[in-house]
């Protein structure tokens, strides 16, 4: 595992657009699954300048997500929003597929079936996540099978939480359940990037990269992957008692 330790929030998206870049630039038909939130905020910033300023192709690529809200689409916390607001709708050049699940749909075992072909057509070149306080990947709570694969997961209060804290929702108005990639399938991607900032993922980090591998800390099974870059700053490393 490849563990990259930066100062603060800046720089580290500054390293994580880099890994994005490098994924653009050295693949023909790149293709990114990716995740959503205040982590990647800024890599997102990144991503839409160097686009928009002919310093980065992305018409060539492929774009999924690993996951999605179940709610109405046009709600402001879907992943369906935030990408296009933060990314699709602010660039000139678009990837040359994107592929979104829809939380919106009555038969979720269609969509799930629907977006299995999509994860099958297309396998990832580089896989996004990002780490919840309860250290889960995508919507994999603390619990979740290791060879899960894209269901319909109930989220954990914690993740509610931090849902509503992001978005500025009211318990009421916070989903409450998701689509989400299972952890088998994140772990089919040739890479996977991990991003973590802030002392409340301290905690996370450390069990993630110096616990045992346990379906109790989800994102413990990155240590079984050859290829994860983990990028985090001075709070999110603040735990760790080995060097790296």
């Amino acid at each position: 595992m490849n563990i990259i330790k930066v100062k603060n929030y800046d720089e580290l998206s500054q390293k994580s657009f880099e890994v994005i870049k490098e994924t653009l630039e050295n693949n023909d038909e790149p293709s990114i699954n990716t995740t959503t939130g205040a982590s990647y905020d800024g890599t997102f910033e990144l991503l839409v300048e160097a686009i928009n300023n002919d310093d980065l192709k992305i018409n060539h690529s492929i774009f999924t997500n690993l996951d999605e809200y179940i709610s109405e689409r046009d709600k402001k916390f879907t992943v369906y929003t935030y990408m296009h607001k933060k990314f699709y709708d602010l660039i000139k050049s678009k990837p040359k597929f994107i592929g979104l699940m829809d939380g919106s749909v009555s038969d979720i075992q269609n969509e799930i079936d629907r977006y299995n072909e999509i994860l099958t057509k297309y396998p990832r070149d580089l896989q996004i996540v990002g780490l919840g306080t309860n250290a889960h990947l995508a919507a994999n709570e603390p619990g979740t099978d290791f060879n899960s694969r894209l269901f319909l997961a109930d989220s954990d209060e914690s993740t509610i939480q931090s849902t509503m804290k992001y978005q500025g929702l009211t318990r009421e108005e916070a989903p409450t359940q998701m689509l989400t990639m299972g952890l088998a399938d994140i772990m089919e991607a040739k890479h996977i990037l991990v991003a973590s900032s802030g002392e409340r993922k301290a905690q996370a980090v450390k069990d993630t990269l110096e616990g045992p591998i346990t379906e109790d800390v989800p994102a413990s099974i990155l240590q079984k992957h050859p290829n994860v870059t983990f990028i985090m700053d001075e709070a999110a490393a603040s735990l760790l008692t080995k060097n790296y």
